[in-house]
């Protein structure tokens, strides 16, 4: 059930939407003019879903969702504000923000309830069963989904029509939990609304759930093939985005059959549609379903690529995951409970004991006998001796839950790294990307422009334009190279190094890299000279390393070495001599080596931060900050250190710690 409603996620919103005719760009233009906070409401509320869906900007979604929460704050019909709450409940949970959108789909109930508002309780009902069904509880996801059902009489969503998606989850949900009829029940209620419903896309979200229910639930794979037959006519008739997985269905189905060459067949096509959405969930799928089909036909060439696309597509979407925030939310939630429980019980204890105060009083009065007291006594010391084993065990509970917390802070500090790791990817790619489409929308005004100025003749303004397209395009081209940097370099570290190591004569790979770095850059710049200086210790002998990567790693500081005096010289070209310096020697059962350039050094400011992934000194567009990440990794791998000592305005030493055995 997981599985479909992610996969589902994907499409299931631009199929409902992209009927509208209203453009992003009139539907800004509109907001700049519009003044009353309700119409604005409307406008932000069509805004927050279109960026969502057509234009793929996070950061625009989420500041227009927060912007239409602020503006129906002011207006005193608060049906805007539940709506609004929906809304990013909705951009979260297909955004994997699991806690983020639980949260905010509380609040909107919160809202709800408090402002008397019925209009988008199926919204958030919607939200919340989606929010169940991806953390895996899918009796409370049955629940909230009933309850939206429930609901759908007040519902006013201008996108959705949400009685077909409440009933094709409920559906879902009853499956999980093997009530088979009650599935079906929905099921049909959702060929009634399809057949009537005049919303692209209304009757392949019924076919979806058929599909899947004939397939994985009764393996009845020639109703199923019909079915996936019948919506791939239905996709193809209208340019439906689900075209893909109805391809991925039949794959399945023919694979189950042992039909493997059809399966292929459908699975290639699956995945060729995956590409130009570049969705890496849909690519993956097709291609685990592609590995599968070319393993079981023997052709393990096919099945090993798909494989190892598979992989790489992995460790994409593993890094917008957090399972562990969603268990974090449990756990938030378990502790309070336990707090009120805790509070109940010892109000109780309170009250209790105040009852038995006044009786044993009353008693102590009335009877006057110390035999009552000597029972008093002896029933002291046993409650004691309860409450103290009561205690203990209370302690010892403690114990183990704080064990438990301090595993999942731990958890939580490792996740915060990856997300870190994940931010700087997204920032260092998100700017070249912003000017490669800058430049190609610019030029898209251009070329028209250029067929205008050829319509008129007008030769001079035709010679000023593509002298501007041309520039646009070496914009476009510069930049295209600074993303495919970053993204080697990337590839580069999360690279399975498969080397061995061996006998290695360090002396030699030092100066042997020494030279291709100096040749390279020289290449590039015949005007570039400067001095080498080696020192190298004859003692040490051979060491075991992987050549290529410890070559790697003298690539980097050497070619950062070249570029520091290199940016010196340009600042002061009279009396500076560029250097670089390499010394090896053995130290004790390690070697070292020092590489040291006379440049402008690095400053203490950021010393700290030079083995970060994304982090450089050097302009934008020249650097892309994993470099020296990279060669941190690598001698750390083999067991050794790379550290810095620099002074700004005197030059930078790096110094490269190996083990000698």
């Amino acid at each position: 059930m997981k599985c479909s409603v992610i996969l589902f996620s994907l499409f299931l919103s631009v199929l409902t939407i992209s009927a509208q005719n209203t453009t992003i760009g009139r539907l800004r233009n509109k907001l700049e003019s519009e003044i009353s906070d309700t119409g604005r409401c409307k406008i932000l509320d069509s805004l927050s879903m279109y960026n969502m869906f057509f234009n793929n900007r996070s950061d625009s979604t989420l500041s227009y969702c927060n912007e239409y929460i602020n503006t129906a704050f002011q207006i005193p019909d608060k049906k805007y504000l539940v709506l609004a709450y929906a809304r990013i409940s909705f951009y979260y949970n297909n955004t994997g923000q699991y806690k983020e959108s639980l949260s905010m789909t509380l609040k909107g109930l919160d809202l709800a309830e408090q402002y008397h508002v019925q209009d988008y309780m199926s919204v958030l009902y919607y939200d919340l069963s989606w929010f169940y069904s991806n953390s895996g509880n899918f009796k409370e996801g049955l629940k909230s989904a009933l309850t939206g059902i429930a609901f759908l009489k007040f519902n006013r969503d201008p996108f959705f029509n949400q009685a077909l998606h409440l009933y094709g989850i409920t559906g879902e949900f009853y499956l999980d939990i093997n009530k088979e009829d009650s599935a079906l029940f929905y099921y049909h209620r959702m060929d009634s609304i399809s057949a009537a419903s005049t919303e692209l896309g209304a009757k392949n979200i019924t076919y979806w759930y058929w599909a899947m229910y004939y397939l994985y639930y009764k393996n009845d794979y020639q109703k199923a093939d019909s079915i996936c037959s019948e919506a791939i006519m239905e996709c193809k008739k209208y340019g439906e985005f689900l075209l893909n997985f109805f391809y991925v269905f039949s794959s399945t189905s023919y694979l189950n059959q042992g039909k493997i060459e059809k399966a292929i067949a459908q699975a290639r096509e699956a995945y060729a549609l995956s590409l130009p959405i570049s969705d890496p969930s849909a690519e993956r799928f097709a291609a685990g379903l592609l590995n599968t089909c070319y393993e079981k036909s023997g052709n393990l060439d096919s099945a090993y690529y798909y494989l190892k696309k598979k992989d790489s597509l992995n460790n994409v979407i593993r890094a917008h995951s957090n399972a562990n925030d969603i268990q974090q939310c449990r756990f938030d939630q378990q502790l309070s409970r336990r707090e009120k429980e805790a509070a109940a019980v010892l109000q109780g204890q309170k009250n209790r004991d105040r009852i038995l105060a006044f009786v044993f009083l009353t008693a102590v009065i009335f009877f006057l006998v110390i035999a009552i007291i000597q029972w008093r006594n002896n029933s002291q010391k046993k409650r004691a001796n309860l409450v103290l084993q009561q205690r203990k065990q209370e302690l010892e509970n403690a114990l183990q839950e704080l064990k438990s917390a301090q595993a999942q802070l731990i958890q939580s500090e490792k996740m915060a790294s990856l997300g870190e790791l994940t931010a700087g990817i997204a920032h260092e790619i998100q700017n070249p990307l912003n000017f490669i489409n800058n430049f190609s929308d610019i030029n898209s005004e251009l070329s028209d422009e250029l067929k205008d100025a050829a319509d008129k003749g007008n030769i001079s303004e035709l010679k000023i334009i593509a002298k501007d397209i041309r520039e646009n395009s070496e914009k476009i081209s510069h930049h295209g190279k600074r993303a495919d940097a970053i993204v080697k370099g990337m590839l580069q570290h999360s690279r399975t190094n498969a080397g061995q190591k061996e006998p290695t004569n360090i002396n030699a790979l030092a100066e042997e890299y020494l030279k291709l770095s100096f040749h390279g850059l020289r290449a590039k710049d015949n005007v570039f000279n400067a001095t080498m200086k080696t020192d190298f210790d004859p003692n040490i002998g051979t060491i075991h390393i992987i050549p290529q990567d410890i070559g790697r790693v003298l690539l980097n500081l050497y070619n950062n070495a070249f570029y520091a005096v290199i940016e010196k010289k340009k600042q002061q070209s009279e009396g500076y001599q560029p250097t670089v310096s390499v010394r090896t020697e053995r130290v004790g059962d390690k070697v070292e080596i020092r590489v040291k350039d006379n440049g402008n050094g690095i400053s203490q400011k950021v010393v700290d931060k030079i083995f970060q992934p994304f982090f450089t000194t050097k302009p934008a567009g020249q650097g892309t900050g994993l470099g020296l990440s990279l060669s941190y990794d690598i001698i750390k791998a083999h067991g050794g250190e790379l550290k810095v000592v620099s002074k700004e305005g005197d030059g930078a030493e790096f110094v490269v710690l190996i083990p000698a055995v």
